[in-house]
């Protein structure tokens, strides 16, 4: 036990580095690209509940194509819908406080909480009908607006993707395509109500983001040092420029000679 014990840290970065992205300098900055974001989820919940209340004709055209779904895949369609919106949920929690990210864990927490109060005052105000006129069904589907774990399974997805790493990202980006094809297939959401209730929880988190900032994923001061070296570049008091551009990441330093700090060194990434 006491010998394996120093492997413990290295198993641990190891594992880290497989499901996050580098924590980097931890630098973070409220980005314009977010503001235009919440911007765009706020217009698409809006243009749904438009079309929500005075047409239904589009629901009704997909649904008669997607729904049932044939008995052969009904079974996957089943897992699809359960294991994403409940089981990447619970994966993404799980991984943010085992690896002891806090901040992964509050913007998680956060955004769930946003998108559940904005989906329960949606609930109260609209009615069991979602917004749609009284008298309007559309067999095997409940109308309710919007669908709460929808909601809740794109804030708490769209709150994490920063911070995994690039593979997770595109795995999890996959699975809420898959699960809002199974909502709908499924009977659980009608088309619309999938859509805006995507665009509650990616609102809500890149309001939490607008709010806390977006980390930058600029390398470390150390980091940048082991690039250097790997360069057969020895250099000192490396440190990000006051001036940044987009595309790279500027930094300064001191190229040791002699150990002595030499020539300066301008550093981009």
């Amino acid at each position: 036990m006491r010998a394996g014990a120093p492997d413990s840290p290295d198993l641990l970065r190891d594992w880290r580095s497989v499901m996050f992205a580098p924590v980097g300098d931890g630098q973070r900055r409220r980005r314009g690209s977010d503001g235009v974001r919440l911007a765009a989820a706020v217009a698409a919940l809006g243009c749904c509940l438009l079309v929500i209340r005075y047409d239904s004709r589009m629901d009704r055209a997909i649904t008669q194509v997607i729904h049932p779904p044939p008995w052969s895949i009904t079974w996957l369609v089943t897992v699809v819908y359960q294991a994403g919106s409940l089981g990447v949920v619970i994966v993404l929690v799980g991984l943010a406080l085992a690896a002891r990210r806090w901040e992964i864990a509050r913007d998680i927490g956060l955004s769930a909480a946003g998108a559940a109060a904005v989906s329960g005052a949606l609930v109260v105000l609209l009615g069991s009908n979602g917004g749609r006129p009284e008298g309007v069904l559309i067999g095997g589907y409940d109308l309710t607006f919007p669908v709460l774990r929808i909601a809740l399974f794109s804030a708490v997805t769209t709150a994490a993707l920063p911070y995994l790493s690039r593979g997770l990202q595109r795995i999890i980006e996959i699975f809420v395509a898959l699960v809002a094809l199974a909502t709908a297939v499924g009977g659980h959401g009608l088309p619309l109500n999938v859509l805006g209730s995507m665009a509650i929880g990616w609102g809500t988190a890149v309001l939490v983001r607008l709010i806390f900032g977006s980390p930058l994923g600029l390398p470390s001061a150390d980091d940048v040092r082991l690039l250097l070296a790997e360069l057969g570049i020895r250099a000192c008091d490396v440190r990000p420029a006051r001036s940044q551009v987009w595309g790279v990441a500027r930094y300064e330093g001191n190229e040791l000679s002699d150990g002595q700090p030499g020539r300066r060194l301008g550093i981009m990434v």
